[in-house]
């Protein structure tokens, strides 16, 4: 076995290979009885102060627990403090403080879901100081106050018994004083929030009869408690705005003659002085439309200089009064959906969109001063509207225009600017590129609000606010800021991303494939800050404060690093005059740099496949980093295995890797069977540690333990044929492994889910290189599967068969042979590969009658497929003992296949029904 020993130089975190000792190759491999003990590390976080890191760890029995440990001991990998199924750990400011979330095993969740019954959780809390612990019950939610040494608790409400009727509102609600430790309870609170960066609470108050409902608030160093409004009315959506003592909620009133309700706006400003109030009602406004309203599910927001709130706006819906069906007439009525061709979409998708639909809204803004109120969007042109933060402006889409293009993916918008003080409107762009896609495309305005950055022909723009004036800001910069390898046939290719803009819109940084640029968003210049592509390292900036605003280039900013080819990972730091200064560089992987927001002092994870998870920590440069965590250190009681690079050449000249993975206990000289794990660039997973669980279904430390190599290749794809791309590429790479000579050529499988489970299915209809494989969820008809819905979305299958993942151009009739050459089924009478088959009966990704056609087609030709179909699971099993069921199907097969172990029935007669019925049961 490989052993890692880390070790700080000058620095840099190295890793020095060790050769196996006689003792290690004694060692036996995990096995199931072992899983159970198996952790995972999950997220973590440091104290404001850096004093103390904290972490959630996962367990394969499902034990859970946070640990918690002092940077400041002697023994950092001793926790401070663990605590059972503890989560969302938060510090107070002061970093004297920690509480955190106290779940329950799955096992009890589950067994109350199915009894109906509630499970509360918990809240612990822990003095820092001095280690005391305390456990509260049933809490629903918490929050330190970020001003001062307070912590909210709310309680879940009381339980009613079963004849109970009526509606659970409020609950009560502690708020502890961290210097004394003593409560101060509120009953019947429904919504709480504190001042960000201030001293007060907001509470509102919400009682069955309706008495006593009002907001309040609370300051708690002197235990005042003010109502701000009361009425018999219900309040909702708290809103305080950033850094201030300004409040915004709403007030709701329901009418009988309306299904909808009626809210009115309530806005406070200069609470902690001289209180000012602010009352926005619909009812007694002439400017306001009088036959919308002011929508409930829209989140309230402040402007920054607090001059105007803005909400959401919908029209009203009547109560449509009708006639009671007598019972007997109820199966007169038909259930019929009426589906048509200029749907824009289609009707199970506006079913699950359904709420989505309700609550559609249109911007509206409040200016408190002069009371005015402007309606921003509407809903027949400009439906999507945002504020332009620091700015007068908003920003509204139109995609009216292009209704028909965005029915097949090929989404583009008209875009407006829109003054928040009049309304008025100005469209700006046509025609633009956006969607899922490039979430960050159109909106990313900068930090102070003068600019609009876009991407237009690969090139990035900006819109100036004050001036009107567009600028290509990348057109003379001798790189390319969109990824041209992406291998969809879309029009506009993906771009790598923005890092962020500088105070004072001074400038925005932005990344290419290798670097990162410092862009003036007038146009007058532009600079390349490192120099990643001379060595094809990526450089990304990596954002420290979840808060930030802008990137502050008067201090030095982080980056992650990623070799493009060596798989290396690392950080850098680059200084305000742009130095640059590697601080970290290995052969395993590093991520999630994250740093104390009051010292400096940073935290991050480092992993391969051969060494399990493990935070460190050091101070600014990240030299001589202190390992803080240990999990899973009983593994080096079992032989592991170990992971490599492989480079090879498709037949089209495509340079690719794959990642490979050896036996546990690997001895030189000796052929293994290895299986190939498909999806598409997998290359990057070479240092994923990767827990043993039954519970996941390919899960590669159990294959290598089972004594199999395990490989997963980089596939590229062209357009119009991405199975017989996948098949080349699949092919080079076990070729390429075979001249190892580790690996016996007749023992080869070949397993995939989904996408993968797609080119498993093809790869095994038109190649005879593999003994056996399995393919779960596959795509298998690539004409009935065009037509078919993605039912989790309610989505045709249009968009994503023509410029997503399929990337086929074209619908079927503009290319028929292509489709039929793509299409594991039209090649089944080629099978000569034993081919294992899953679905779920409710999978919404890919139709499951894609397997019912691939199993009926190698029943009528006599080939070897067998079908499992796991009821009422999704596109991926979700029960336990499904999940477990199918991990030990798919090592009874390959092991049957590739290692020579006898089969079980099912393997070679299969099961009758009634014979499955009773093994269920027994």
């Amino acid at each position: 076995m490989t052993v890692l020993r880390r070790h700080a130089n000058a620095g840099l975190l190295v890793f020095f290979l060790t050769a196996p000792s006689a003792g290690a190759q004694e060692k036996q491999p995990v096995t199931a009885e072992d899983y159970g003990r198996w952790e995972t590390l999950r997220e973590g976080a440091l104290s404001p102060d850096g004093l103390w890191l904290v972490y959630e760890i996962g367990r394969v029995n499902g034990n859970d627990e946070l640990r918690l440990h002092k940077l400041q001991a002697e023994k950092l990998n001793e926790p401070f403090k663990s605590a059972g199924f503890g989560s969302k750990p938060v510090f107070s400011d002061d970093s004297r403080f920690m509480a955190y979330r106290i779940g329950v095993h799955e096992d009890e969740r589950l067994r109350a879901e199915k009894e109906k019954k509630s499970v509360r959780d918990k809240m612990g809390f822990v003095s820092l100081d001095d280690g005391t612990a305390e456990v509260i019950e049933h809490v629903q939610t918490f929050a330190f106050s970020e001003g001062s040494p307070h912590l909210a608790i709310h309680l879940y409400p009381p339980e009613k018994e079963d004849d109970e009727e009526g509606e659970t509102l409020g609950a009560d609600l502690m708020v502890r004083d961290l210097s004394t430790l003593r409560n101060a309870s509120f009953g019947n609170v429904s919504e709480f929030l504190w001042q960000p960066k201030g001293t007060l609470l907001a509470m509102i108050i919400a009682t069955e009869s309706g008495t006593g409902n009002g907001i309040q608030l609370f300051e708690p160093s002197s235990g005042v408690l003010r109502v701000l409004d009361s009425s018999s009315s219900s309040y909702q959506r708290l809103a305080w705005r950033k850094d201030s003592d300004d409040l915004v909620a709403l007030r709701t009133n329901k009418d009988e003659q309306d299904e909808d309700e009626m809210n009115i706006v309530l806005a406070w400003k200069n609470l902690s002085s001289a209180p000012e109030r602010f009352v926005y009602d619909p009812s007694d406004k002439s400017e306001f439309p009088t036959d919308a309203r002011i929508v409930e599910f829209r989140a309230l927001e402040w402007a920054e200089d607090g001059a105007t709130v803005f909400v959401g706006i919908k029209k009203w819906k009547k109560v449509e009064r009708e006639e009671p069906i007598e019972e007997d007439d109820q199966d007169e009525k038909s259930n019929v959906e009426i589906w048509h061709a200029k749907d824009l979409q289609v009707i199970p998708e506006q079913k699950l969109r359904e709420r989505q639909f309700r609550e559609k809204n249109w911007l509206a803004a409040w200016q408190l001063d002069s009371g005015r109120f402007v309606r921003l969007g509407d809903d027949k042109q400009i439906q999507d509207v945002s504020p332009v933060s620091y700015s007068r402006f908003a920003i509204g889409l139109d995609v009216n225009p292009y209704e028909r293009s965005a029915m097949f993916g090929r989404g583009r918008r008209d875009v407006y600017v829109i003054d928040v003080n009049s309304g008025e409107r100005k469209k700006i762009l046509e025609a633009l590129h956006g969607g899922p896609q490039f979430p960050d495309l159109l909106l990313n305005a900068s930090s102070g609000g003068r600019y609009i950055l876009y991407l237009k022909d690969d090139d990035y723009w900006t819109y100036d606010l004050e001036t009107g004036k567009h600028v290509n800001l990348t057109e003379d910069i001798e790189t390319s800021f969109v990824n041209w390898e992406d291998d969809h046939p879309v029009d506009q290719k993906p771009p790598y991303g923005i890092a962020g803009w500088q105070e004072g819109d001074e400038a925005v940084l932005i990344h290419d494939k290798y670097d990162l640029w410092e862009v003036r968003p007038d146009g007058s210049g532009a600079k390349r800050l490192t120099e990643g592509s001379q060595q094809q390292i990526q450089h990304r900036y990596v954002k420290l404060d979840p808060d930030e605003e802008f990137i502050d280039r008067a201090k030095p900013i982080y980056l992650s690093l990623y070799g493009e080819w060596s798989k290396k990972f690392g950080f850098a730091r680059l200084g305000a005059n742009s130095e640059l200064e590697q601080l970290a560089w290995s052969d395993s992987k590093l991520r999630q740099l994250t740093k104390a927001s009051d010292a400096e002092i940073y935290a991050y994870i480092v992993e391969n496949f051969a060494d399990s998870p493990d935070y460190f920590t050091a101070g600014s440069d990240l030299a001589r980093p202190r390992q803080v965590s240990e999990t899973n250190p009983f593994q080096k009681d079992y032989a592991w295995g170990r992971s490599e690079l492989i480079e090879y050449t498709n037949h089209e000249g495509d340079r690719l890797q794959g990642a490979l993975f050896y036996p546990a206990g690997y001895q030189a000289g000796k052929q293994y069977p290895m299986l190939v794990y498909i999806y598409e660039k997998r290359s990057q997973d070479v240092h994923n540690y990767v827990v043993p669980t039954e519970r996941d279904e390919y899960n590669i430390s159990v294959f290598t333990g089972r004594g199999y190599f395990v490989l997963r290749p980089d596939i590229v794809f062209r357009a119009r044929d991405p199975g017989t791309s996948a098949l080349d590429c699949i092919t080079s790479a076990v070729n390429k492994v075979l001249e190892s000579g580790m690996v016996g050529s007749s023992r080869l499988g070949l397993i995939g889910h989904s996408w993968g489970g797609y080119e498993t299915s093809f790869v095994s209809t038109r190649s005879d290189l593999f003994a056996a494989a399995v393919a779960g969820a596959p795509l298998t008809n690539f004409f009935s599967m065009y037509g078919s819905i993605f039912w989790n979305t309610g989505a045709p299958e249009t968009e994503h068969f023509e410029v997503g993942q399929e990337r086929m151009e074209v619908p079927f009739w503009e290319d028929v042979d292509a489709f039929i050459r793509n299409s594991p089924i039209f090649g089944i009478q080629n099978l000569k590969t034993p081919l294992l088959m899953s679905f779920g009966d409710k999978d919404g990704s890919v139709d499951w009658h894609q397997g019912i056609e691939m199993y009926n087609a190698a029943r009528r030709v006599g080939k070897q497929l067998v079908l499992l179909v796991y009821p009422g699971e999704n596109h991926h099993n979700i029960r336990k003992p499904n999940q477990i069921d199918y991990h030990r199907r798919i090592l009874e097969w390959f092991d049957h296949y590739l290692q020579g172990a006898e089969a079980p029935k099912w393997i070679t007669e299969g099961v009758p029904y009634l014979e499955q019925q009773k093994e269920k049961k027994e």
